[in-house]
Formats: C-alpha cells, sequence, structure tokens
C-alpha cells in the first residue's frame, strides 16, 4: 500500500511541477515515481521515469544536477542489477562515481564504489572487485555510514567466497550481520544469514550452514514474508536441497 501511496503522490507532484514550470520539482517527482514503480514491480516502468528524471537533472547544471544524475546512475545500476544486466548495471554504476566525485560526496562515492563492486563481481572480475570494494569499505568509515558499511561487508563476504576464500567471506558475512542488526535492517539481515549458510555449505560445514539457513527463514516468517517472495523461495531451497 505504501508504494502505490507514493505512486499517487508523486503523479500529483508531477502535474503540479509541469504547471510550474519547476524543472527540479518535476526531476525529483520522476525519481519518486520511479522509486514507487520499481517497488512495485513495474521496471519498464520504472526505467522510463528514472531516465526521464536523469534528463531533467541534466538540464539543471552543477552541483544540483550532478547530485541527481549521481542518485538516477545508482538507481539505473540497482534496477539494471535486478533484472540480469549486470554490464550495464556496471555502467551507470560508474557514472555514478563520476558524478558524485564532482560534488564531493564522499557517502555517494562509497554507495557508488561498492555497487561496482558488486557488479564487477557478478562479471567474474573478482579481484578487481576487492579492490574497489575494499576502497568503498574505507569511505563508509570516514563518513560513518553504517548502512553502507554492512552492504559493503557483505559485498566483500561475497567476493571472498567466489574467490574460495571461506574463512574471510564468513568474517565478512559476520561484520555485516552484526551491522545489519545494529540498524534494524531484518530483511538484509535474512539475507545475509541465507549468504553466511551458502558459504558453511561451501566451506563443508552443513550443520552451521542448516542453523543460518533456519535463522534466515526466521526472520522471514517475522517479516510475513510470501511464500512467493524471492528471499524466502531461495532459503526454503537451502533448507529442503534444492539447490
Amino acid at each position: 500500500m505504501y508504494w502505490r501511496a507514493l505512486a499517487t503522490a508523486q503523479a500529483t507532484a508531477l502535474r503540479a511541477a509541469r504547471r510550474r514550470g519547476d524543472r527540479a520539482g518535476e526531476a525529483n517527482a520522476h525519481r519518486g515515481f520511479g522509486i514507487a514503480q520499481d517497488r512495485l514491480d513495474r521496471p519498464d516502468d520504472a526505467r522510463t521515469h528514472y531516465l526521464r528524471a536523469l534528463d531533467l537533472f541534466g538540464e539543471l547544471g552543477s552541483p544540483p544536477g550532478q547530485a541527481g544524475q549521481a542518485r538516477m546512475h545508482l538507481h539505473l545500476a540497482r534496477l539494471s542489477g535486478a533484472q540480469g544486466h549486470s554490464d550495464q548495471a556496471l555502467a551507470h554504476a560508474r557514472h555514478s562515481l563520476a558524478h558524485f566525485r564532482a560534488v564531493d560526496d564522499r557517502a555517494g562515492q562509497s554507495a557508488a564504489l561498492n555497487h561496482i563492486g558488486w557488479f564487477q563481481a557478478q562479471l567474474g572480475d573478482y579481484h578487481k572487485a576487492l579492490t574497489d570494494c575494499r576502497r568503498a569499505l574505507a569511505l563508509t568509515h570516514e563518513t560513518g555510514d553504517l548502512n553502507s558499511q554492512a552492504h559493503t561487508w557483505d559485498s566483500l563476504g561475497y567476493i571472498h567466497r567466489h574467490l574460495g576464500r571461506y574463512d574471510e567471506a564468513l568474517d565478512c558475512y559476520r561484520q555485516a550481520l552484526a551491522l545489519f542488526r545494529g540498524t534494524g535492517d531484518r530483511h538484509s539481515e535474512a539475507t545475509g544469514l541465507l549468504y553466511l549458510g551458502d558459504t558453511h555449505h561451501s566451506a563443508a560445514a552443513p550443520e552451521a550452514a542448516r542453523t543460518a539457513w533456519t535463522q534466515a527463514l526466521a526472520i522471514a516468517d517475522e517479516l510475513a514474508l510470501p511464500d512467493t517472495d524471492p528471499l524466502r523461495v531461495r532459503i526454503r531451497r537451502q533448507l529442503t536441497g534444492q539447490r
């Protein structure tokens, strides 16, 4: 319901901004509308709004336009990645980093670097991914952004796991989980436990894997995720051995 309400509100804001000739307001309304459509699982509509917002922010000039473009490229990176277009996602993440650097936004740079590392890992370039995620982590310590720090540790866990460095991966996932618990991000905590279990399984520790997956499912139950939710489906597959 929240995302439908947001879409309605942003449609109203968009009409009002157009009547006033407010290009910044129009850009932000397209951004908000895109986020709502994204969460409502309407990726084509979300992309249309994100790209329109990107164009409008580009017309505004620096620094507001640069900051807006940075955020839009990050949204487009996430959307492209979710659709399996890792090359496209990586390109958007790199554009985002350039814009965040132009306005000296350190927190934005850390988010962009983590996305760059993540998508490089999705493309199998784990060593470059490791370098960029470590740079992202250093920036999160500078900015004190615990949410970004948690997600970067999660990325590092994924990278180390795929490099066969299971002890390092487990340590990274535990760091991420501690931060997710501290920030109250239960969905990310469940996802982190799923990946922790996967790493234990790869390291030939089946009991530890089952414990982590069971904890992940308990959180999914607590969040009342539907049986069709991708996270719940993945956890159940691991627990039943349907890999």
